[in-house]
């Protein structure tokens, strides 16, 4: 016999009667142990849609996880779940977070569940039945992973012609941005909700300067922070600066290697506008995002070079 913690949750129809009948067929393919209270959650991911209703529920099974995985896809099609997008509606989700202690990764099945140190709405419920078992990689308890979402980032991205850009807040503070996807969690988040629309005009042609965005500069190196604030404050949309002009103006004599390594090092693309620096002759040089990524940006600001 093996135990496994699922997550259920429902943001269609009746969302309690969902939720209680998917528990009535989870138990045909196993001992329901324990099921936690209904907790009320924000959507995930896709926000325009209704609130989710949730619960835990810990299941012994003799099923293997591939068949289990089967036997509960069979539960969620038998309940009407039609196929859609990711994160959008579904009268019932069904997830395997943990099975015992194992870790395993199929084209199909991935335990521990990806992700699920970021979502209040699984560790939430799993908190108040098994609060004291311990994820088989990150070695820290369900409880100790509720606590510490507080302190991790929201995070979202916007499609563009390039590719997707990801953005990372926490508090009232830029946590990140980047070219490559970020980790963290996807509820709605007013501060990102902000950052998110100025970058959309950013990418729309606007000229968004992002002065009323905080950037989290505590990791940050001090000759970092002054690079960046000058050329947060000083180099805006449109213009451009030479390396070493750059170099100069914030008072170093190693222009090419210290420049060139705040540059390449810059955890704020476009916030910190290091697509402006240019070599000498309007030369691209390096850039975090590589050169197409930094051409687009600049043709968005109508810079030839």
């Amino acid at each position: 016999m093996s135990l496994t913690l699922l997550s259920v949750g429902s943001n269609v129809g009746n969302k309690k009667e969902n939720l209680e009948r998917a528990i009535s067929e989870i138990s045909q393919v196993g001992k329901v142990l324990r099921v936690s209270s209904y907790y009320e959650a924000k959507p995930y991911g896709y926000h325009e849609q209704p609130d989710f209703l949730n619960c835990a529920v810990i299941v012994e099974t003799f099923l293997e996880p591939e068949k289990l995985l089967i036997e509960l896809k069979r539960v969620e099609t038998v309940m009407g779940r039609e196929k859609n997008d990711r994160w959008r509606e579904r009268i019932i989700d069904i997830d395997i977070i943990f099975y015992n202690s194992l870790v395993l990764e199929t084209r199909d099945l991935k335990i521990p569940h990806a992700d699920m140190q970021y979502r209040e709405f699984v560790l939430e419920p799993l908190a108040e039945i098994a609060p004291d078992f311990i994820h088989p990689i990150i070695k820290k308890t369900i409880r100790e992973l509720l606590e510490a979402l507080p302190y991790t980032p929201f995070v979202d991205f916007i499609p563009t012609p390039e590719g997707n850009f990801y953005m990372a807040a926490l508090g009232t503070k830029v946590n990140r941005t980047s070219f490559s996807e970020l980790k963290g969690r996807r509820e709605r988040n007013e501060y990102m909700v902000m950052l998110k629309r100025a970058l959309q005009r950013y990418f729309n042609g606007e000229r968004v300067g992002f002065e009323e965005f905080t950037i989290d500069d505590s990791h940050l190196t001090d000759f970092q922070k002054k690079v960046y604030t000058y050329l947060r404050t000083h180099v805006t949309w449109g213009k451009t600066i030479s390396y070493g002009e750059l170099a100069q103006k914030v008072g170093t004599i190693n222009a090419a290697r210290a420049v060139g390594n705040a540059m390449a090092k810059n955890p704020f693309p476009i916030i910190v506008p290091c697509h402006r620096v240019l070599k000498r002759g309007n030369k691209l040089g390096g850039f975090s995002g590589g050169e197409h990524w930094k051409k687009y940006l600049l043709t968005i600001e109508g810079v030839t070079f």
